[in-house]
Protein backbone atom coordinates (compact mmCIF):
# COMPACT_ATOMS: atom_id res chain seq x y z
CA UNK A 1 0.00 0.00 0.00
CA UNK A 2 1.20 3.46 -0.83
CA UNK A 3 0.00 5.38 1.69
CA UNK A 4 0.90 8.82 0.18
CA UNK A 5 -0.89 8.06 -3.03
CA UNK A 6 -3.80 6.42 -0.53
CA UNK A 7 -3.81 10.07 1.44
CA UNK A 8 -3.94 11.96 -2.38
CA UNK A 9 -7.13 9.73 -3.18
CA UNK A 10 -8.63 10.25 -0.06
CA UNK A 11 -8.10 14.07 0.86
CA UNK A 12 -8.07 15.56 -2.88
CA UNK A 13 -12.04 15.39 -3.12
CA UNK A 14 -12.90 17.63 -0.64
CA UNK A 15 -14.72 20.86 -1.84
CA UNK A 16 -13.96 22.67 1.50
CA UNK A 17 -17.70 23.02 2.27
CA UNK A 18 -17.54 22.46 6.00
CA UNK A 19 -20.76 19.97 6.68
CA UNK A 20 -18.20 17.80 8.40
CA UNK A 21 -17.29 20.21 11.10
CA UNK A 22 -20.87 20.47 12.49
CA UNK A 23 -20.80 17.41 13.66
CA UNK A 24 -16.85 16.35 14.37
CA UNK A 25 -16.49 15.97 18.15
CA UNK A 26 -13.00 17.49 18.50
CA UNK A 27 -13.62 20.85 16.43
CA UNK A 28 -16.30 22.23 19.18
CA UNK A 29 -14.14 20.88 21.94
CA UNK A 30 -10.81 22.18 21.34
CA UNK A 31 -13.07 25.65 21.23
CA UNK A 32 -13.22 25.53 17.42
CA UNK A 33 -9.72 25.58 16.10
CA UNK A 34 -9.54 24.88 12.36
CA UNK A 35 -6.80 22.38 12.64
CA UNK A 36 -8.49 20.50 15.17
CA UNK A 37 -11.63 20.30 12.95
CA UNK A 38 -12.28 17.51 10.29
CA UNK A 39 -12.20 19.99 7.47
CA UNK A 40 -9.11 21.95 8.65
CA UNK A 41 -7.24 17.94 8.71
CA UNK A 42 -7.94 17.70 4.92
CA UNK A 43 -6.64 21.06 3.91
CA UNK A 44 -3.49 20.78 6.21
CA UNK A 45 -3.05 16.71 5.26
CA UNK A 46 -3.14 18.42 1.39
CA UNK A 47 -0.19 20.95 2.41
CA UNK A 48 1.83 18.01 4.27
CA UNK A 49 1.40 16.21 0.60
CA UNK A 50 2.54 19.22 -1.31
CA UNK A 51 5.78 19.37 1.36
CA UNK A 52 6.38 15.67 0.88
CA UNK A 53 6.56 15.71 -2.78
CA UNK A 54 8.33 19.02 -3.65
CA UNK A 55 10.52 18.87 -0.43
CA UNK A 56 11.36 15.15 0.31
CA UNK A 57 10.33 16.01 3.97
CA UNK A 58 7.52 17.95 6.45
CA UNK A 59 7.79 20.83 8.26
CA UNK A 60 6.88 20.57 12.43
CA UNK A 61 3.92 21.43 13.59
CA UNK A 62 1.33 18.58 11.91
CA UNK A 63 0.89 15.90 14.30
CA UNK A 64 -1.71 17.25 17.00
CA UNK A 65 -4.07 18.20 14.16
CA UNK A 66 -4.17 14.57 13.18
CA UNK A 67 -3.40 12.26 16.35
CA UNK A 68 -6.47 14.25 17.82
CA UNK A 69 -8.93 13.14 15.76
CA UNK A 70 -10.95 10.38 17.29
CA UNK A 71 -11.47 8.21 14.11
CA UNK A 72 -15.23 7.94 14.66
CA UNK A 73 -16.22 8.58 11.04
CA UNK A 74 -18.79 10.92 11.79
CA UNK A 75 -17.48 13.56 9.18
CA UNK A 76 -17.94 10.54 6.08
CA UNK A 77 -21.68 10.80 7.21
CA UNK A 78 -22.30 14.40 6.16
CA UNK A 79 -19.81 15.19 3.46
CA UNK A 80 -21.31 15.79 0.14
CA UNK A 81 -18.06 14.35 -1.73
CA UNK A 82 -17.87 11.39 0.53
CA UNK A 83 -14.18 12.02 2.13
CA UNK A 84 -13.27 10.44 5.63
CA UNK A 85 -11.52 12.87 7.44
CA UNK A 86 -10.87 10.32 10.01
CA UNK A 87 -9.40 7.98 6.99
CA UNK A 88 -7.23 10.57 6.24
CA UNK A 89 -5.68 11.88 9.58
CA UNK A 90 -5.07 7.96 10.14
CA UNK A 91 -3.01 8.03 6.48
CA UNK A 92 -1.67 10.97 7.55
CA UNK A 93 -0.23 9.61 10.90
CA UNK A 94 1.43 6.97 8.93
CA UNK A 95 3.05 9.13 6.49
CA UNK A 96 4.34 11.13 9.83
CA UNK A 97 5.82 8.01 11.58
CA UNK A 98 7.39 6.85 8.42
CA UNK A 99 9.06 10.09 7.07
CA UNK A 100 7.72 13.03 8.86
CA UNK A 101 10.66 13.93 11.05
CA UNK A 102 11.45 13.50 15.11
CA UNK A 103 9.53 16.87 15.29
CA UNK A 104 6.49 14.98 14.28
CA UNK A 105 6.30 11.75 15.65
CA UNK A 106 4.61 11.14 19.38
CA UNK A 107 6.88 9.94 22.18
CA UNK A 108 3.84 8.27 23.90
CA UNK A 109 3.13 6.36 20.11
CA UNK A 110 6.89 5.24 20.15
CA UNK A 111 6.55 3.93 23.84
CA UNK A 112 3.41 1.89 23.12
CA UNK A 113 5.03 0.25 19.74
CA UNK A 114 7.86 -0.50 21.76
CA UNK A 115 6.56 -2.00 25.01
CA UNK A 116 3.74 -3.75 22.39
CA UNK A 117 6.50 -5.43 20.60
CA UNK A 118 8.37 -6.23 23.89
CA UNK A 119 5.40 -7.32 26.03
CA UNK A 120 2.63 -7.99 23.75
CA UNK A 121 0.30 -5.22 25.54
CA UNK A 122 0.70 -1.63 24.96
CA UNK A 123 1.17 -0.90 28.43
CA UNK A 124 3.85 -3.66 29.61
CA UNK A 125 2.03 -4.89 32.29
CA UNK A 126 1.97 -8.23 33.61
CA UNK A 127 -1.60 -9.37 34.14
CA UNK A 128 -2.10 -12.16 35.93
CA UNK A 129 -5.37 -14.32 35.21
CA UNK A 130 -5.98 -17.90 34.12
CA UNK A 131 -6.61 -19.29 31.18
CA UNK A 132 -9.05 -21.92 30.60
CA UNK A 133 -10.66 -24.43 27.91
CA UNK A 134 -9.03 -26.06 24.80
CA UNK A 135 -10.10 -26.45 21.02
CA UNK A 136 -10.04 -24.66 18.24
CA UNK A 137 -12.59 -21.99 19.19
CA UNK A 138 -10.48 -19.10 20.84
CA UNK A 139 -12.51 -16.22 23.01
CA UNK A 140 -10.25 -13.44 22.51
CA UNK A 141 -10.63 -10.04 24.21
CA UNK A 142 -7.40 -8.63 23.20
CA UNK A 143 -6.51 -7.43 26.10
CA UNK A 144 -8.89 -4.23 25.99
CA UNK A 145 -11.06 -4.91 29.30
CA UNK A 146 -7.93 -5.74 30.51
CA UNK A 147 -5.29 -2.74 29.97
CA UNK A 148 -8.80 -0.40 30.92
CA UNK A 149 -7.42 -0.05 34.70
CA UNK A 150 -3.63 0.54 33.53
CA UNK A 151 -4.85 3.26 31.11
CA UNK A 152 -6.64 5.30 33.42
CA UNK A 153 -3.85 5.50 36.09
CA UNK A 154 -1.25 6.75 32.73
CA UNK A 155 -4.27 9.23 31.74
CA UNK A 156 -4.30 10.86 35.58
CA UNK A 157 -0.45 10.59 35.59
CA UNK A 158 -0.62 12.51 31.88
CA UNK A 159 -2.69 15.19 33.51
CA UNK A 160 -0.51 15.72 36.24
CA UNK A 161 2.70 16.09 34.15
CA UNK A 162 1.36 18.06 30.60
CA UNK A 163 2.18 16.76 27.46
CA UNK A 164 6.01 17.93 27.17
CA UNK A 165 7.26 15.75 30.26
CA UNK A 166 5.37 13.25 29.35
CA UNK A 167 6.56 13.04 25.80
CA UNK A 168 9.94 13.52 27.36
CA UNK A 169 9.31 10.60 30.09
CA UNK A 170 7.63 8.40 26.90
CA UNK A 171 10.72 8.74 25.08
CA UNK A 172 13.10 7.77 28.09
CA UNK A 173 10.86 4.43 28.05
CA UNK A 174 10.42 4.04 24.45
CA UNK A 175 14.73 4.32 24.51
CA UNK A 176 14.95 1.22 27.64
CA UNK A 177 10.85 -0.73 27.48
CA UNK A 178 12.46 -2.60 30.64
CA UNK A 179 12.00 0.80 32.75
CA UNK A 180 8.00 0.24 32.51
CA UNK A 181 8.28 -3.26 34.63
CA UNK A 182 10.33 -1.63 37.42
CA UNK A 183 7.50 1.44 38.20
CA UNK A 184 5.45 -2.00 38.85
CA UNK A 185 2.58 0.29 37.70
CA UNK A 186 -0.70 -0.82 39.53
CA UNK A 187 -4.59 -1.01 37.56
CA UNK A 188 -7.08 1.95 39.02
CA UNK A 189 -8.63 -0.86 41.32
CA UNK A 190 -12.61 0.41 40.32
CA UNK A 191 -11.89 0.65 37.03
CA UNK A 192 -10.35 -2.91 37.10
CA UNK A 193 -12.90 -4.51 38.85
CA UNK A 194 -15.54 -3.31 36.56
CA UNK A 195 -13.48 -4.17 33.55
CA UNK A 196 -12.61 -8.00 35.05
CA UNK A 197 -16.62 -8.16 35.99
CA UNK A 198 -17.43 -7.63 31.89
CA UNK A 199 -15.20 -10.33 31.18
CA UNK A 200 -16.02 -12.67 33.52
CA UNK A 201 -19.74 -11.72 32.21
CA UNK A 202 -18.92 -12.85 28.84
CA UNK A 203 -17.76 -15.65 29.50
CA UNK A 204 -20.70 -16.55 31.63
CA UNK A 205 -23.12 -15.69 28.91
CA UNK A 206 -21.46 -17.76 27.08
CA UNK A 207 -21.73 -20.66 28.83
CA UNK A 208 -24.83 -20.41 29.26
CA UNK A 209 -25.51 -20.29 25.77
CA UNK A 210 -23.42 -23.46 25.15
CA UNK A 211 -20.54 -22.11 23.66
CA UNK A 212 -17.17 -24.08 23.97
CA UNK A 213 -14.40 -21.84 23.81
CA UNK A 214 -10.44 -21.23 25.32
CA UNK A 215 -9.37 -18.47 26.71
CA UNK A 216 -5.87 -17.78 27.17
CA UNK A 217 -5.63 -15.72 29.81
CA UNK A 218 -2.37 -13.53 31.00
CA UNK A 219 -0.86 -14.85 27.69
CA UNK A 220 -2.74 -13.25 25.21
CA UNK A 221 -1.65 -11.12 22.98
CA UNK A 222 -2.55 -7.73 22.44
CA UNK A 223 -4.25 -7.17 18.68
CA UNK A 224 -2.06 -4.52 18.13
CA UNK A 225 -5.04 -2.04 18.07
CA UNK A 226 -2.77 1.54 18.64
CA UNK A 227 0.52 0.12 16.48
CA UNK A 228 -2.38 0.51 13.54
CA UNK A 229 -4.47 3.73 14.70
CA UNK A 230 -0.90 5.54 15.54
CA UNK A 231 0.18 4.49 11.81
CA UNK A 232 2.58 2.36 12.79
CA UNK A 233 2.12 0.18 9.41
CA UNK A 234 5.39 -1.81 9.33
CA UNK A 235 5.41 -2.71 12.69
CA UNK A 236 1.98 -3.38 12.93
CA UNK A 237 2.26 -5.78 9.88
CA UNK A 238 5.33 -7.57 11.88
CA UNK A 239 2.94 -7.67 14.83
CA UNK A 240 -0.39 -8.99 13.52
CA UNK A 241 1.34 -11.67 11.54
CA UNK A 242 3.44 -12.95 14.58
CA UNK A 243 0.00 -12.90 16.67
CA UNK A 244 -1.58 -14.80 13.58
CA UNK A 245 1.47 -17.23 13.78
CA UNK A 246 0.92 -18.13 17.03
CA UNK A 247 -2.63 -18.82 16.66
CA UNK A 248 -2.28 -21.16 14.01
CA UNK A 249 0.43 -23.19 16.20
CA UNK A 250 -2.22 -23.12 18.46
CA UNK A 251 -4.57 -24.72 16.00
CA UNK A 252 -7.26 -21.31 16.13
CA UNK A 253 -9.53 -21.58 13.69
CA UNK A 254 -12.39 -19.44 14.87
CA UNK A 255 -12.01 -16.07 16.81
CA UNK A 256 -14.56 -15.10 19.20
CA UNK A 257 -13.95 -11.24 19.48
CA UNK A 258 -15.55 -8.77 23.10
CA UNK A 259 -15.01 -5.42 21.87
CA UNK A 260 -15.51 -3.13 19.05
CA UNK A 261 -12.34 -2.17 18.14
CA UNK A 262 -10.63 -5.59 17.90
CA UNK A 263 -13.71 -6.39 15.86
CA UNK A 264 -12.98 -3.59 13.11
CA UNK A 265 -9.42 -4.86 13.32
CA UNK A 266 -9.71 -8.43 12.57
CA UNK A 267 -12.17 -7.92 10.19
CA UNK A 268 -10.72 -5.60 8.05
CA UNK A 269 -7.45 -4.13 8.97
CA UNK A 270 -5.73 -7.56 9.28
CA UNK A 271 -6.87 -9.48 6.02
CA UNK A 272 -5.03 -6.31 4.34
CA UNK A 273 -1.84 -6.75 6.77
CA UNK A 274 -1.42 -10.90 7.10
CA UNK A 275 -0.57 -13.45 4.81
CA UNK A 276 -3.08 -16.05 4.99
CA UNK A 277 -5.85 -14.35 7.21
CA UNK A 278 -7.71 -17.50 7.45
CA UNK A 279 -9.67 -17.34 10.54
CA UNK A 280 -13.45 -17.22 11.75
CA UNK A 281 -14.23 -13.97 13.08
CA UNK A 282 -17.38 -13.59 15.09
CA UNK A 283 -19.00 -11.25 18.09
CA UNK A 284 -19.85 -12.50 21.09
CA UNK A 285 -23.25 -10.95 21.21
CA UNK A 286 -24.25 -13.13 18.25
CA UNK A 287 -23.87 -16.27 19.64
CA UNK A 288 -26.15 -15.62 22.70
CA UNK A 289 -29.55 -16.38 20.88
CA UNK A 290 -30.50 -19.69 22.85
CA UNK A 291 -30.69 -17.12 26.20
CA UNK A 292 -34.16 -15.52 26.97
CA UNK A 293 -33.93 -12.04 29.23
CA UNK A 294 -36.32 -10.68 31.32
CA UNK A 295 -37.23 -7.61 29.49
CA UNK A 296 -38.82 -5.32 32.45
CA UNK A 297 -36.34 -2.55 32.08
CA UNK A 298 -36.17 0.34 30.28
CA UNK A 299 -32.23 1.94 29.27
CA UNK A 300 -30.36 4.18 26.78
CA UNK A 301 -28.09 2.92 24.90
CA UNK A 302 -24.60 4.38 23.52
CA UNK A 303 -23.59 2.67 20.04
CA UNK A 304 -20.22 2.75 19.89
CA UNK A 305 -18.56 4.08 16.64
CA UNK A 306 -16.59 1.09 15.12
CA UNK A 307 -20.05 -0.50 15.69
CA UNK A 308 -22.32 1.88 13.60
CA UNK A 309 -19.79 4.20 11.45
CA UNK A 310 -16.65 1.48 11.07
CA UNK A 311 -19.25 -1.37 10.46
CA UNK A 312 -23.01 -1.06 10.20
CA UNK A 313 -22.75 -3.75 12.83
CA UNK A 314 -26.52 -4.17 14.88
CA UNK A 315 -25.68 -7.16 16.45
CA UNK A 316 -25.32 -5.20 19.87
CA UNK A 317 -28.75 -3.55 19.73
CA UNK A 318 -30.81 -6.28 18.66
CA UNK A 319 -29.43 -8.02 21.96
CA UNK A 320 -29.76 -5.41 24.09
CA UNK A 321 -33.13 -5.08 22.67
CA UNK A 322 -33.88 -8.37 23.98
CA UNK A 323 -33.10 -7.50 27.92
CA UNK A 324 -34.73 -4.26 27.71
CA UNK A 325 -36.67 -1.28 25.70
CA UNK A 326 -33.97 0.62 24.78
CA UNK A 327 -33.93 4.18 24.06
CA UNK A 328 -31.55 6.12 21.82
CA UNK A 329 -30.13 9.49 22.23
CA UNK A 330 -31.21 11.75 19.47
CA UNK A 331 -27.44 11.45 17.90
CA UNK A 332 -27.46 8.21 17.36
CA UNK A 333 -27.14 5.34 14.63
CA UNK A 334 -25.00 7.21 11.49
CA UNK A 335 -25.56 10.60 13.42
CA UNK A 336 -23.83 8.93 16.93
CA UNK A 337 -21.70 10.93 18.54
CA UNK A 338 -18.86 9.79 19.80
CA UNK A 339 -17.56 9.06 23.95
CA UNK A 340 -14.17 11.03 23.01
CA UNK A 341 -12.20 7.85 24.49
CA UNK A 342 -9.40 7.22 21.87
CA UNK A 343 -7.96 11.10 22.86
CA UNK A 344 -7.60 10.23 26.42
CA UNK A 345 -4.04 9.26 26.25
CA UNK A 346 -2.49 12.00 23.88
CA UNK A 347 -5.19 14.79 24.28
CA UNK A 348 -7.29 14.68 27.84
CA UNK A 349 -8.74 17.65 28.56
CA UNK A 350 -10.25 17.74 24.55
CA UNK A 351 -11.39 14.06 25.26
CA UNK A 352 -13.03 15.26 28.63
CA UNK A 353 -15.29 17.29 26.96
CA UNK A 354 -16.01 15.16 24.43
CA UNK A 355 -17.00 12.76 26.83
CA UNK A 356 -19.13 15.47 29.20
CA UNK A 357 -20.80 16.70 26.59
CA UNK A 358 -22.06 12.64 25.45
CA UNK A 359 -23.02 11.67 28.96
CA UNK A 360 -24.99 14.53 29.11
CA UNK A 361 -27.02 13.92 25.92
CA UNK A 362 -27.64 10.33 27.34
CA UNK A 363 -28.46 10.95 30.37
CA UNK A 364 -31.39 13.59 28.83
CA UNK A 365 -32.54 10.95 26.78
CA UNK A 366 -34.19 8.98 29.48
CA UNK A 367 -34.12 8.24 33.38
CA UNK A 368 -33.06 4.47 33.12
CA UNK A 369 -29.34 3.26 33.38
CA UNK A 370 -26.88 3.89 30.38
CA UNK A 371 -25.32 1.02 28.68
CA UNK A 372 -22.25 0.37 26.62
CA UNK A 373 -20.56 -1.91 24.66
CA UNK A 374 -17.18 -0.94 24.38
CA UNK A 375 -14.66 -0.70 27.29
CA UNK A 376 -13.30 2.30 26.05
CA UNK A 377 -16.93 4.11 25.98
CA UNK A 378 -17.39 2.72 29.38
CA UNK A 379 -14.15 3.87 31.12
CA UNK A 380 -15.14 7.58 29.41
CA UNK A 381 -18.49 7.78 30.02
CA UNK A 382 -18.08 6.16 33.78
CA UNK A 383 -19.56 9.58 35.43
CA UNK A 384 -21.73 7.54 37.50
CA UNK A 385 -22.87 4.24 38.70
CA UNK A 386 -25.67 4.61 35.94
CA UNK A 387 -23.55 3.70 32.98
CA UNK A 388 -23.30 -0.36 32.81
CA UNK A 389 -21.61 -2.73 30.48
CA UNK A 390 -23.86 -4.79 28.16
CA UNK A 391 -22.23 -7.77 29.05
CA UNK A 392 -23.10 -7.37 33.20
CA UNK A 393 -26.60 -5.96 32.35
CA UNK A 394 -26.97 -9.05 29.89
CA UNK A 395 -25.78 -11.73 32.91
CA UNK A 396 -28.27 -9.72 35.36
CA UNK A 397 -31.26 -10.10 33.26
CA UNK A 398 -30.80 -13.84 32.25
CA UNK A 399 -33.67 -15.90 32.73
CA UNK A 400 -33.33 -19.28 30.99
CA UNK A 401 -30.92 -21.49 30.75
CA UNK A 402 -29.78 -22.54 27.03
CA UNK A 403 -30.32 -26.14 26.62
CA UNK A 404 -28.34 -25.99 23.49
CA UNK A 405 -24.69 -27.95 23.87
CA UNK A 406 -23.01 -25.86 21.30
CA UNK A 407 -23.13 -22.44 19.47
Amino acid sequence: MNVLEELVKESERCISCGFCESVCPTYRASGYRAAMGARGRVIIAREMVREKREKGSVSPGYANSFYSCLDCFACLQVCPAGVNAGRVSELARAVLVEGGGRENRKRVGDMVVRLTMRYRNPIGADFSDEGEGDGDTLLYTGRMYQTMGYSKVLVELRKRLGEKATERNAGIVARMPFLIRLLRQRPDEEVDREMQASVESIKFLLREAGVKFRFLGSSEPYPGTFLYDLGYYGEFRTYANSVCDEFRKMGIRRIIVTDPHTYDLLLNAYPKFVDRFDFEVTYYLDLLSALEFEQDEEVVFHEPCHFVLHMDYRGAHIALSKAARVKLPPRSGRNVFCCGGPDELLFPEMAEKVSEERYRELSEAGNGRIITACPICFSNLKKSERVVDISVFLKEKLKVRATVSGP
